[in-house]
Order: C-alpha cells, then structure tokens, then sequence
C-alpha cells in the first residue's frame, strides 16, 4: 500500500508521516531528505568545485554529477537509509542551506528522474508512507490514499522555527516566514513537477489540529480500504 503525502514547508507532514507509518506498520519513506542528500554530497565533494556547482547547477553537470556522486538508498529495519560511500547521513542533511540547496536542485529534471526512480523502486519492497512536495501528483500517481498536507504560513513558520530551535540553528522568526514563503513560490512555480493537490486527494488544513487529530484522521482513511478490500493491501 502506498500513502503519499504532499504539501508546504511546515505543514506537518514530517512529523505526521512518521507517526501514521509506525501506527501501520509501513515504513516512512521521507523523499525530501533523499533530495537534501544530493544537495549535501555536492556540498561535501572532493573535487573542490561542489559549491559552487551546488550554487548555479545546470542539467549537464547534474547528469554528470548523478553518474559518479555515491549515493544509495536503502530499507533497513523498516526505515529508510541514506549512504554516502559507507558514511550513513542523518542530521547532516537538516541545515537550512542544505534544505535551501534541496529546493532549487530539485527544480532540475534529471536530478528529480533520478531520486524519483530510486523511490518507486523502494515502494516496490514494502508498504510506505511517502512525503514531500509530488509524491501523489507525480511520484506515485496511483496511490492508495492522496493527501495534501496545509496550514498558513505563521503557523508554519512558528513549526519550523521551534524545531531549528530545539536543534540550536539560530534563525529569526521573520527570517523563518521569508524562507518559506520563497520556498513555497519555487516548488508551487517550478516547470517540472510543480507543488499542487493531486486529483481526489484528501485536503486538510493542520493550521488549528494537533498532530494526533491529523493522523486519527488520515489512519481513519486508511483503515476504511482495508477494510474494503484494498487490492494493495
């Protein structure tokens, strides 16, 4: 069964995503951090000219870059991990400039051909729930259940503000709210894949809802295909 997830920067659907995985059984396949990993190896690589190509990449390097960049993906105990070489990334891939870097690789078709090829295969192992900007319009077109993930953009920024917080990155308030608006602007206007609702799926405000009401809600839904029968299930 697969569950995808869209919507905004700070809706929620990390934190949502997560628990309603663990609540089913299925593994949280987080496809932003796959996208932040590619954004962190050129970051990280050794041929000294990683940032500056992270700054300005176009389509031919990326192709170039994809051939040689060592990364892999893989389902381990029911999670997704993210190798570089022999090196597992995990909080590496959480700084507001590596996110930042995700968003506007991610604007590149090659760069998303190749992650998106990499999901499809690991949803081919196992019952997931999928998050991020196009996994149900583009990702996974025909998933089990459809979501698309709002809220407004204080409440957002106030979401992701306490949780670069709690990780001691320093970022103002103000600051946060400009980064998602911009964030928002590029993937809802960006030529390949653009952030939007996908057809039928379900729209849910969190703006007002705690994270326990969210996930009651979409576990609701799940459960009625299971119980009807769900051909993926």
């Amino acid at each position: 069964m697969i569950i995808a997830v869209d919507g905004p920067a700070g809706a929620g659907k990390s934190t949502v995503c997560k628990i309603l995985a663990k609540r089913l059984g299925f593994v949280y396949l987080d496809t932003g951090a796959m996208y932040r990993a590619f954004a962190w190896a050129l970051d990280t690589g050794s041929d000294g000219r990683s940032r500056q190509l992270r700054a300005g990449l176009d389509e031919n390097q990326a192709l170039e870059l994809l051939e040689r960049i060592p990364l892999l993906f893989f389902i381990k105990e029911n999670k997704l991990e993210i190798c570089y070489g022999e090196r597992v990334l995990s909080e590496e891939l959480r700084s507001p400039e590596i996110s930042e870097a995700a968003s506007r690789i991610s604007q590149l078709p090659a760069v998303r051909e190749f992650l998106v090829s990499w999901q499809r295969r690991l949803a081919e192992q196992v019952s997931i729930v999928a998050e991020g900007r196009d996994t149900a319009t583009a990702v996974f077109p025909k998933a089990d259940v459809k979501v698309f993930l709002t809220a407004d953009l204080q409440a957002r920024a106030k979401r992701r503000f306490a949780e670069y917080s709690e990780k001691g990155i320093s970022l103002s308030l103000e600051e946060m709210q400009e980064r998602i608006r911009e964030r928002d602007e590029a993937d809802s206007n960006r030529d390949h894949s653009p952030m939007r609702p996908a057809e039928g799926a379900i729209l849910l405000d969190t703006s007002r809802l705690s994270v326990e009401e969210v996930v009651d809600r979409l576990g609701e839904q799940v459960q009625k295909l299971i119980e009807a029968g769900s051909p993926a299930y």
